[in-house]
């Protein structure tokens, strides 16, 4: 008899349990905030700004050590401006290394090599000029480091500016744990 119960029960749940209208959804992430990478403007064509974006600096992270630069190229609005400051403290990795920066040339976005963790947090600051902020939600605006799969984690800051008149964005001594790519977010 359980048997047979059993059976009705199977055959009933395939019968009546699913018509070929039914509609199977997935989980809703619609209202997971999606944040992107605040773009740069196009440059002027005809430029190649690929080896005006990237510099590199020997440093001794025993000693600690200040890695400036400031770029600038013409996009189709006007200058863009990128003033950028790595300040290793003393003792934030062993031995010396040569530091790259490397500046995205689509978005507010950066990457630092070699990939290594710090001992103690190398502080960052981040200076961009030049954009066009419309629509952009100082609100929502963050710092974040930006994984390889592209999920993004906030970064310990001591503040984020934005001047809408001038295009400008910055933030002030980011708390960088490890090199990654790094950017403004919306």
């Amino acid at each position: 008899m359980k048997k047979f119960a059993t059976l009705m029960l199977m055959v009933f749940a395939l019968l009546f349990g699913c018509s070929p209208d039914a509609n199977v959804t997935s989980p809703d992430d619609s209202a997971k905030p999606t944040a992107q990478l605040i773009k740069l403007p196009a440059m002027k064509s005809g430029l190649s700004i690929e080896a005006l974006l990237t510099r590199s600096k020997y440093i001794n992270g025993t000693y600690g050590g200040t890695f400036a630069e400031t770029f600038e190229f013409q996009s189709v609005s006007g200058v863009v401006s990128i003033v950028s400051q790595l300040v290793f403290p003393a003792n934030s990795f062993s031995g010396g290394k040569t530091i790259e920066q490397k500046f995205d040339t689509e978005t507010a976005s950066l990457e630092f090599g070699p990939a290594m963790q710090f001992n103690v947090p190398v502080l960052y600051t981040l200076t961009v000029s030049g954009l066009d902020l419309t629509g952009i939600n100082p609100e929502t605006l963050n710092f974040v480091y930006v994984a390889q799969d592209g999920s993004i984690t906030g970064v310990v800051h001591e503040g984020i500016t934005m001047n809408v008149a001038t295009g400008t964005l910055k933030v002030t001594n980011a708390q960088l744990n490890h090199f990654s790519r790094y950017g403004f977010v919306n």
